[in-house]
């Protein structure tokens, strides 16, 4: 993730997703915990035990994915989804070409 990409996360978390008048935030990048266009339809991205928010899936099966423990964020990371709790690191190269691994 760029430096630029975890400045727009922390920014827009921190403000509480005001962001830029008129920007849309990237669909393919989440902003954890209000932004995860990547969930399923319903699916609450955090309790108090944990959770997880996901960015849309690129053309090659992978997706920036941050997940909680407890109230704590975890730093972005670019993942193969597989259907289980912790899914595999996407090889270098994954989600659109950004993620070093």
């Amino acid at each position: 993730m760029s430096v630029v990409a975890a400045a727009a996360a922390l920014t827009w978390t921190v403000v509480g997703g005001a962001g830029v008048a008129g920007a849309a935030p990237d669909p393919y990048f989440p902003l954890p915990p209000s932004w995860c266009p990547g969930n399923p339809p319903g699916v609450l991205s955090a309790s108090g035990y944990g959770g997880y928010c996901e960015g849309k899936t690129f053309p090659d099966g992978t997706r920036w994915n941050a997940y909680a423990v407890g109230m704590l964020w975890q730093p972005v990371r670019c993942i193969i989804p597989d259907g289980t709790a912790f899914p595999p690191l996407a090889p270098p190269g994954g989600c659109g070409g950004d993620w070093q691994g």
